[in-house]
């Protein structure tokens, strides 16, 4: 008896020291997901109610939890600043546990800055309107590029070269008009200020920031149209990953994606390669086509110094680097390209000793390009080097009420160019080599007021001005040009000195569940000739010269933007609209023109004393069924006084897309109409002869699916380009013909 009561006291006290051990401390961990796409939420608040007690996700989603003395009556709330909060007992949560978030139309009033690790690189200039294409958008739908997932805004034109290049152009400008950016460094090409979009791997990118318009002045004069800065992940959620994609036109490509943490280093590493091949209508066999061939490689590297929460980098250190090979021929007309492109930067965020809020990179490109043509008019081999170095130095000054930023930037690039051919219509061509360097100095400032409204529907009132100064000097590098003998003359005559001034207000207001944001912007740009553009304005014909040197491009602008969003999300149907509306207005001096010639297959370029675009952009999107289907409207139209000058830019723009992302599955449907194009191109009397692309109309649809099996992620997505078949040919090609694409893949 005595034996069985000294058990019960063992018993009790044991189970009472269980018992208080487990009260000291609990740890809840846990998966946040996105209700109607089951992707997982980064950086999401999570916090027992009425304590300090909380911590945040990390870039998956994941979270550990610790409470030092839990109790039954503590309730655990999940917050993020574009979903609906969550509120949850503890006895009902089981760990591991999944959280489901409702997403938003309107970001939660109560917080007054964005959630961690969301804030945007590019709004550090003035407002204006701004896209954000996260992830989730091109992962969930399957676009075959970067070209395709652009293509669906009401207000970006795509443009596919023959070999395989992709340009992007906005607001009816041309490709040379925007600026792009891959983590905050320019990747456009100092050669002719054009990126090609066939060198991003989706598969690398966390979201693309797009601003439209010109009034940017930190990054770069040359943004006379808008500014694309290309996010790329840092973190993955797997250690390999491998997808294929099948296509129309015997397309396909590959790609393998590694990752790998140690410590505070993250690495990843990305390979792709690919290729295509497309008939011509009057061919009989496979000894008349066009084939082409890509590989990328994509390298990114970062040290952390110190982590905020969440895991969010606060000093770190950054490298980076791509590189793609584009190979074209063209067997029926003898043509071949081949182009290779080298870029490496180094970054740095954070603070240095006492100098905090830096930003500091350093960048190199290279870029080789052979171009032949062997043709009944004669044989042309062209070769482009192109090196350049830039150098960027950012400094945030945060004073009370204002916000001060400076920058200075460095570009220093050297073009070699070698130009051979015989018997074009037996045109003289004043040059044959070059070798040509640019030295470019900016200093940028920024700054910001945030003035009190005293309201308290109008939340926030902004006033920003901005300021640029660049100085470029070209010349001809002699030592360079020993074995041939130039007749390019820039010497003396391009040394410019030209500076800019932008003003900007914002106002911002929050209602019950109407938030209201209006914008108006004005200033001017100026865009220097590009050293392609130099050489080609110099490689006129000697009987038909118009001119021999181009003049600095000049834009005066003007833009009013709106967006206003209603939340409705205790209606049972429509949970929610938004509705954006933009005025532009683009007045151009000088503005660089390009035109060919029959038989001779160089771009000419030469100034357009006056041009203009202006225009009215608007876009509606109502959420339905709680954000499980997305409509979408959207229509651009512009006035162009000097299509030459635009060419092959259409006047007139709409869309329609239908989004339906429920339990992991993801739906589009995009219609769009896109308006008359036209070109020039100029006759060997010196007159221009119009070449016209007809409007056109098509459907995109695309279909995927994500689910899990274990450790091991399956995906899965078909594409369906111009649906309806629209026969139009150029020059023997279909361009707007049905295609098919389907990719799978897995990650682990």
């Amino acid at each position: 008896m005595r034996f069985k009561v000294l058990l019960v006291i063992f018993l009790f006290f044991s189970t009472s020291q269980t018992s208080s051990a487990s009260a000291q401390e609990i740890h809840i961990k846990g998966k946040i997901f996105d209700t109607n796409t089951h992707r997982a939420i980064p950086y999401v608040n999570i916090y027992v109610k009425g304590t300090s007690i909380g911590t945040i996700s990390d870039f998956a989603g994941r979270f550990t939890l610790d409470i030092p003395k839990p109790n039954s009556l503590m309730i655990i709330v999940i917050q993020h600043i574009n979903f609906d909060k969550q509120e949850i007992s503890i006895n009902k949560i089981k760990s591991p546990y999944k959280f489901f978030l409702q997403p938003r139309v309107i970001p939660l009033p109560e917080i007054e800055v964005e959630a961690v690790g969301d804030k945007l690189e590019i709004a550090k200039d003035l407002p204006q309107m701004i896209s954000v294409v996260k992830a989730k958008e091109f992962e969930l739908r399957g676009y075959v590029d970067a070209g395709d997932l652009l293509r669906t805004d009401h207000s970006v034109q795509v443009e596919e070269e023959l070999s395989g290049k992709k340009t992007i152009s906005i607001r009816g400008g041309n490709a040379d008009d925007v600026v792009v950016l891959y983590n905050g460094v320019k990747m456009n090409s100092e050669f002719n200020n054009i990126f090609d979009f066939s060198m991003i791997d989706l598969e690398d990118v966390k979201r693309f920031e797009v601003i439209k318009g010109s009034n940017t002045a930190l990054y770069g004069s040359e943004a006379f149209s808008g500014v694309i800065n290309i996010v790329p992940k840092m973190e993955q959620d797997y250690t390999i990953r491998f997808q294929q994609r099948v296509g129309t036109y015997d397309s396909g490509n590959w790609g393998v994606h590694l990752y790998q943490k140690f410590g505070k280093l993250y690495s990843s590493y990305q390979f792709r390669q690919g290729g295509a091949k497309r008939r011509f209508s009057s061919a009989s066999d496979d000894s008349q086509l066009l084939e082409n061939r890509a590989s990328h490689h994509t390298a990114n590297i970062e040290y952390r110094f110190s982590e905020g929460p969440g895991g969010i980098a606060k000093n770190s250190l950054g490298a980076m680097y791509i590189r793609s090979e584009l190979n074209y021929d063209d067997y029926r007309d003898n043509e071949s390209v081949a182009n290779n492109n080298q870029i490496s930067s180094l970054r740095y965020n954070g603070d240095i000793s006492k100098l905090t809020n830096l930003n500091l990179s350093f960048s190199q490109r290279l870029t080789d390009e052979t171009q032949s043509l062997t043709s009944s008019f004669g044989w042309l081999d062209r070769v482009l080097k192109d090196e350049s170095i830039n150098i960027h130095a950012e400094k945030t000054f945060n004073l009370k009420k204002m916000e001060l930023l400076l920058a200075y930037q460095f570009e220093n690039a050297k073009l070699n160019f070698s130009d051979e051919r015989s018997d074009f219509s037996f045109q003289n061509i004043k040059m044959e080599a070059a070798s040509l360097q640019r030295m470019r100095h900016g200093i940028v400032s920024i700054l910001k007021i945030h003035a009190p409204s005293g309201s308290d529907i109008l939340k926030d009132i902004d006033f920003d001005v901005s300021f640029r100064q660049d100085r470029v000097e070209d010349k001809i590098d002699d030592s360079e040009n020993e074995n041939f003998e130039s007749t390019i003359n820039i010497g003396e005559g391009n040394k410019w000195n030209e500076s800019m001034v932008k003003f900007a207000t914002q106002f911002t207001s929050y209602y019950q569940d109407i938030s209201f944001d209006v914008f108006m912007n004005i200033g001017s740009n100026v865009k220097f000739p590009t050293l392609s553009q130099l050489i080609s304005s110099q490689l006129m014909l000697e009987t038909n010269s118009i001119q021999t040197n181009l003049e600095p491009e000049k834009n005066r602008s003007v833009e009013i933007g709106l967006i206003l969003k209603r939340d409705l999300r205790y209606q049972p149907t429509i949970y929610g609209w938004q509705i954006t509306g933009n005025y532009i207005s683009n007045h151009y001096d000088n503005k660089f023109r390009a035109y060919y010639v029959i038989g001779l297959p160089i771009t000419f370029f030469d100034n357009v004393v006056d041009a203009k675009i202006s225009g009215v952009e608007t876009k509606g999107s109502v959420f339905l069924l709680r954000k499980k289907i997305t409509v979408e409207f959207g229509l651009s139209h512009y006035n162009i006084s000097e299509k030459a000058a635009f060419p092959f830019k259409y006047d007139m723009k709409q869309i329609f897309n239908l989004m339906i992302d429920h339990a992991g599955y993801s739906f589009l449907f995009h219609w769009f109409r896109e308006g008359e194009q036209t070109g020039w191109v100029r006759q060997l009397n010196g007159l221009f002869s119009e070449v016209i692309l007809p409007a056109y109309t098509n459907i995109d649809i695309h279909l995927s699916k994500t689910f899990q099996l274990g450790k091991l992620k399956m995906f899965g997505n078909i594409s369906i380009r111009n649906l309806l078949d629209d026969d139009f040919e150029l020059e023997g090609l279909a361009l707007r013909d049905r295609r098919y694409y389907l990719t799978i893949g897995a990650q682990y």
